[in-house]
């Protein structure tokens, strides 16, 4: 029963664990009290700058600096702003006017302080901010909202797609391409059911999918559509909050499998908000649906070309930790650190392959 009181103030249920030393807390309070501010204050170092980062690749380098400068500089503002007073429309006017000077004074300052450093790096952004500034963003990540400061992703599921019934050949080849062209890749050779299940597969299964396909949302949400950049670090997350790839759980309804991936975000800490598991819930009922106007021809679409991607994240995350290994074992001095990876390991990440090839069977058959 002490297990599940909070080890910080030592009265209320523990509801979360904190990620770096597992310690029980109830409340963001007591995750901030005294005698747990080391390790609270490296978390947010570390993770709310590379929230703001946004990990884009070097094509984007110039736009993934623009990005940054943006949030800061409303940081800066919202920081800057005067209490709301009872003064008159002209008094508010003129606060406004030197409101936007002082913005103005605030992006060359800003600038200036970030001129020349790498905004990839955590370690030095955070540097380079002031006290105002750290706790706002601590205070925007513990509300959730962090998220609606960054642009919106590319979500693939959500665009608008239609292939008509009735129309010429040629004008209904074109629209299916756009259609197969628009959606992950759908993996060659994906196995007959009958060939690994020889009975009837569990109901659960497909609730079990659920689970996957909501983790699968929000990883790619939250790395902003950029999953395949560091496959390693987006299968940790996805892992993280999967608990069916995780620990093999299993989940009698759709509901139970969406909002357990809402609680393991909760509990590893990731930005959420009171739209998170309505978003979760509509995209995976998206993904098992398909798209709305191209008939029942495509209705497995997005499930298959959804389950297509993971495994191509984790046979990439797979490779990519095998070269890892290789490298440590040559002492390559530019192996990629991957000290803060928790969940990864390659047999394991064999093991959830082999479970998604299961899942990309059970699409195709006859039972979903």
């Amino acid at each position: 029963m002490n297990e599940q009181v909070c080890k910080i103030c030592g009265t209320k249920e523990a509801k979360y664990s904190c990620p770096r030393c597992n310690m029980m807390y109830c409340s963001v309070q007591c995750y901030k009290a005294q005698q747990h501010l080391e390790c609270s204050e490296g978390f947010y170092r570390e993770n709310v700058v590379q929230e703001l980062a946004l990990r884009k690749a070097e094509a984007d380098a110039a736009q993934s600096s623009k990005n940054m400068l943006e949030i800061l500089q409303r940081v800066e503002q919202m920081d800057s702003m005067p209490e709301e007073d009872s003064s008159s429309d002209a008094g508010s006017n003129h606060e406004d006017q030197e409101l936007d000077s002082d913005d103005e004074a605030q992006e060359a300052e800003l600038a200036s302080r970030l001129k020349g450093i790498d905004l990839d790096n955590a370690t030095e952004v955070w540097d380079r901010l002031t006290d105002g500034e750290k706790e706002e963003f601590q205070r925007f990540l513990e509300n959730g909202d962090i998220v609606k400061m960054l642009p919106e992703p590319n979500i693939w599921w959500t665009k608008a797609y239609k292939v008509a019934l009735v129309q010429a050949a040629a004008e209904s080849s074109e629209q299916e391409q756009k259609v197969f062209e628009d959606c992950p890749k759908i993996s060659p050779n994906i196995p007959k059911l009958n060939d690994i299940l020889h009975d009837a597969p569990f109901p659960t299964v497909r609730h079990n999918i659920a689970n996957v396909l909501a983790a699968y949302s929000f990883v790619y949400r939250y790395f902003l559509g950029d999953i395949h950049e560091d496959a390693l670090e987006t299968v940790d997350c996805m892992l993280g909050i999967c608990v069916n790839l995780k620990k093999n759980g299993i989940f009698d309804t759709q509901l139970m499998a969406v909002t357990s991936v809402f609680s393991e975000c909760c509990n590893e800490q990731l930005p959420t908000d009171n739209e998170t598991l309505g978003v979760l819930k509509s995209d995976v009922q998206t993904l098992f649906s398909g798209p709305k106007e191209c008939g029942k021809k495509y209705r497995r679409l997005f499930l298959i070309s959804a389950l297509s991607d993971i495994r191509t994240l984790f046979s990439k995350a797979k490779r990519e930790l095998k070269a890892e290994e290789i490298g440590e074992q040559k002492s390559d001095p530019v192996k990629k650190d991957d000290a803060d990876l928790k969940h990864v390991n390659g047999p394991f990440l064999r093991s959830c392959v082999k479970k998604i090839d299961f899942y990309l069977a059970y699409a195709r058959s006859s039972y979903l």
